[in-house]
């Protein structure tokens, strides 16, 4: 029998619809299952253990659409009562008085929060205790590292990322769950820690696309519908290999491009396009911008803690933001404004880009979480993208698939990652 910890939220609201199931005990198993799996898997920063069951209890006498839905945020948005750490030694004390905007969206919908997740270093690339749940000896990805494994450990049907290069897709991907970036500005920002603010996206992960249009329809605080009757065969993919395709390993390889082959069978319109000079200058442009952006965004940690933040931090973002002047960063800006003009030129007769969610499964080893190579260029540009939990790796890990569609076709894009895990994976 299934517990109510491993249902989705759409399915477990459609149960408590019913009165098969109350919040009470959906609530209740949640927060059962991770204190049984917290321990081995380390996705929290913090849990509420008490509120939540409060929470519940006043959802089952309200009883309203779409409430009650318990969910984890990375421990980089503020959530009112709880610490944000940032993945910081010297912020254990540091407990907001204000919701994030997104959080307090949710909260207003009846959603409960039931804790922060583990974040890599103020979001950036030094990792945390958190573990793979496939293969405790692998990554989980970062820097959303703990809202990924939470997802995919059945601690919580849905939890915020944040995604400022490939820190929502590539966690997802790498823990087998479903990774969703929106266009750039349909989810609100504040209280959450900035990393690049040109760039930084806040994103969802769940175990069902159902699950991540109701937690967008309530962010964006507008319904939307998928379209169940998308024909596929009316759908234009480009797949997209990147330059980086001599790096991705050979299961990865294999299954993309038997994936892309029962498309072609399947009558699917398919066409393999060429971006590779193009994604090496958005490399480029966003390492720079990024760089620049995080310096400024992170001076109180810089001016006041700088002895205490890592090598990889001191030598990685904010070093590449030492480097530049007002001036680059000025002109940086309209690089990108051509640059978003020839990639949108190349891809603009296409509804959707099929690509690699990452290089391979999710890498050995704790201290490294991985390459987000295969996802600056639609960060960059503001794309929306989702991972979806295609293939095994010969060591049975996760590997997902990308697809990215174009601006502000979120809907669209989702009603199409339906329909692909449905009929093709």
């Amino acid at each position: 029998m299934t517990e109510p910890f491993e249902l989705t939220a759409t399915k477990a609201l459609e149960l408590i619809d019913k009165n098969k199931l109350s919040y009470f005990e959906w609530i209740e198993s949640c927060l059962g299952r991770i204190k049984i799996r917290e321990p081995f898997i380390k996705a929290f920063s913090y849990i509420d253990y008490t509120r939540p069951i409060e929470l519940a209890k006043k959802c089952d006498q309200i009883k309203k659409k779409n409430f009650g839905i318990p969910f984890a945020a990375k421990d980089i948005i503020d959530i009112e009562g709880m610490p944000t750490q940032m993945g910081t030694p010297f912020y254990s004390e540091n407990i907001p008085k204000r919701d994030a905007g997104s959080v307090a969206i949710a909260k207003h919908n009846g959603c409960i929060p039931i804790g922060k997740t583990v974040t890599t270093e103020l979001g950036h690339r030094h990792p945390g205790p958190t573990v793979n749940p496939h293969n405790y000896e692998h990554t989980p990805g970062g820097s959303s590292s703990g809202s990924a494994a939470a997802v995919a450990e059945n601690m919580v049907p849905i939890a915020f990322g944040t995604q400022t290069t490939g820190s929502v897709i590539r966690p997802a991907a790498y823990c087998g769950v479903i990774g969703y970036k929106p266009t750039y500005g349909d989810f609100d920002k504040s209280g959450i820690l900035p990393n690049s603010p040109s760039i930084d996206t806040l994103g969802l992960m769940a175990r069902s696309i159902e699950d991540i249009l109701i937690m967008r329809n309530i962010l964006i605080e507008e319904e939307c519908l998928l379209n169940e009757n998308l024909n596929i065969n009316n759908i234009r993919f480009a797949f997209v290999k990147t330059p980086y395709w001599n790096k991705v390993d050979d299961d990865t390889k294999v299954h993309l491009e038997n994936f892309i082959s029962n498309l072609i069978e399947s009558k699917v319109n398919v066409e393999e396009i060429d971006l590779n000079n193009l994604i090496l200058e958005s490399s480029e442009i966003h390492k720079k911008i990024s760089g620049y952006e995080f310096k400024r965004s992170i001076s109180a940690e810089r001016f006041h803690h700088y002895n205490e933040l890592s090598d990889i931090l001191r030598n990685g973002r904010l070093s590449d933001g030492e480097k530049m002047s007002l001036s680059d960063y000025h002109y940086l800006f309209d690089q990108l404004e051509r640059h978003k003009h020839m990639i949108n030129n190349k891809v603009s007769s296409y509804d959707c880009i099929i690509s690699p969610s990452a290089l391979g499964e999710a890498l050995n080893g704790l201290e490294y979480t991985g390459s987000p190579v295969l996802n600056t260029t639609w960060t960059l540009l503001g794309l929306p993208s989702i991972t979806l939990p295609m293939f095994k790796s010969k060591n049975n890990l996760p590997i997902g698939c990308q697809f990215i569609s174009k601006k502000a076709d979120d809907n669209n894009l989702l009603s199409i990652s339906k329909k692909i895990l449905l009929e093709f994976s």
